[in-house]
């Protein structure tokens, strides 16, 4: 397996955005976001990122680490979920390269993130 998606899947919930999508993906996390809500905070950090606001980009990325987190499941449901989340991992790399390429730089700055705010 790769490293990748078993240390994606270790991480803190966070709400990536694939394609047009949003996902929460954690530990015992893995679900599409419809909710908009979820989705607009995730906006509001990429415009406090695009203005360097300290103060709000803090803020924000800790919203959506607590969103994310929300969509836990039990964790009697952790390996159907995982392996849930290991085959769209797999088919995301093999069908659509560029998601995947960019769903690992997100990857990068939520753990750029992390050590800066501290919020692992």
């Amino acid at each position: 397996m790769s490293s990748f998606k078993e240390s994606l899947y270790q991480k803190k919930g966070y709400i990536y955005q694939i394609g047009n999508d949003f996902y929460a993906i954690g530990a015992n996390i893995f679900t599409k976001v419809t909710d908009s809500p979820e989705v607009d905070n995730v906006e509001l950090l990429n415009n406090a990122i695009k203005k360097n606001n300290e103060r709000q980009i803090s803020k924000y990325f800790d919203k959506i680490i607590r969103l994310a987190n929300a969509y836990r499941v039990d964790a009697k449901e952790h390996y159907r979920l995982q392996e849930k989340l290991f085959v769209f991992i797999d088919e995301l790399e093999k069908n659509d390269n560029e998601s995947y390429i960019e769903l690992q730089k997100q990857v990068c700055f939520f753990d750029e993130l992390v050590e800066k705010y501290g919020n692992e």
